[in-house]
């Protein structure tokens, strides 16, 4: 169970480096400059946002599904008085 935990970890470590990166484009899109190509710009911009919504909220399942399971196992060994 603990590598539940443990991949909860990954993926939110995933998603925000896939908001960093996120922040990063939006900004060289506002900056409007000629070098990058405004049309790739924001087709990577909203795969990014995808993504890191993905993988936060993958994260987020995983961990209440480890505490879930911990605490109901935790009940299961209380009445059967372990």
């Amino acid at each position: 169970m603990a590598n539940m935990l443990e991949l909860s970890v990954e993926y939110r470590a995933v998603g925000i480096r896939c908001r960093k990166r996120l922040l990063e484009l939006e900004k060289q899109l506002r900056d409007d400059n000629p070098e990058y190509n405004e049309y790739e710009l924001k087709r990577e911009i909203t795969m990014l946002t995808a993504m890191s919504r993905d993988c936060i909220a993958t994260s987020n399942y995983l961990r209440a599904y480890f505490e879930r399971r911990e605490h109901l196992e935790k009940l299961r060994r209380q009445q059967a008085g372990i």
